[in-house]
C-alpha cells in the first residue's frame, strides 16, 4: 500500500504524509505532529507539572467542571497545584493521553481506550458537553505549555484527534442513555 501511495503521490502530487487514515481522519503528518508535541508535554520532567496545569486551566476556563471532583471543590489554583490528590489524578489523565498517542496507528485499540474513558466519565455525568469543553481549551493548554512549539498545525492536529475522541464519547453517552 505504501508503494501505491508513493506512486500516486509522484503522479498526482502530495506525499505519504498527506494520506488520510480512514479510521481516524488523521494524516501521517498530523499523527507525527501529535507525537512530537506530546513528547514535549510528557517528558518525565514536564509530565508532573503539565498534568496539574492542565486541570488548573480546565477549571479556570470551565469552573463548573471542578464541582465534579468532590476533593477539589472550592480549591483555588495555588491549592490545586500543591494537592497530592490533584497530582495523582492529573498523572492518570496524562497517562491516558499517552495511551491515545501511543495508539494513533491502531484505530481499534484507540477506539477501545476512548470507549473505556467515555464509559467511566459518562457514568459520572461527565459527558460529551464536557469533553467538547476540554477540546476547546486544549489549544490554549498547548500554547501555555509548549510555547512556540505549539504551531497552528499541531493545534489543528490535536483538535482532529480530540474530535474523533469526542465522537466516540457522544456515541457512548447515547448508548448509556438508551440502556
Amino acid at each position: 500500500m505504501g508503494m501505491v501511495n508513493s506512486i500516486y503521490s509522484a503522479i498526482f502530487g502530495g506525499s505519504d504524509g498527506d494520506v488520510v487514515d480512514p479510521a481516524t481522519g488523521l494524516t501521517a503528518k498530523e499523527k507525527e505532529a501529535i507525537r512530537s508535541s506530546w513528547a514535549l508535554l510528557a517528558s518525565k520532567k514536564a509530565l508532573r507539572t503539565n498534568g496539574v496545569e492542565f486541570f488548573v486551566m480546565l477549571f479556570t476556563e470551565y469552573p463548573e467542571m471542578q464541582n465534579f471532583f468532590s476533593a477539589f471543590k472550592g480549591m483555588d489554583a495555588a491549592t490545586l497545584r500543591k494537592d497530592r490528590t490533584m497530582y495523582s489524578h492529573s498523572l492518570t489523565v496524562m497517562y491516558s493521553f499517552a495511551s491515545l498517542v501511543d495508539n494513533l496507528d491502531d484505530a481499534d485499540q484507540l477506539a477501545l481506550l476512548v470507549q473505556k474513558i467515555a464509559h467511566n466519565h459518562v457514568a459520572r455525568d461527565v459527558g460529551f458537553k464536557y469533553f467538547e469543553q476540554l477540546a476547546a481549551m486544549f489549544p490554549k493548554f498547548l500554547d501555555a505549555r509548549a510555547g512556540s512549539n505549539a504551531t497552528p498545525f499541531i493545534k489543528q492536529s490535536w483538535s482532529k484527534l480530540l474530535g474523533v475522541m469526542n465522537s466516540l464519547v457522544k456515541a457512548e453517552e447515547e448508548r448509556q442513555k438508551n440502556t
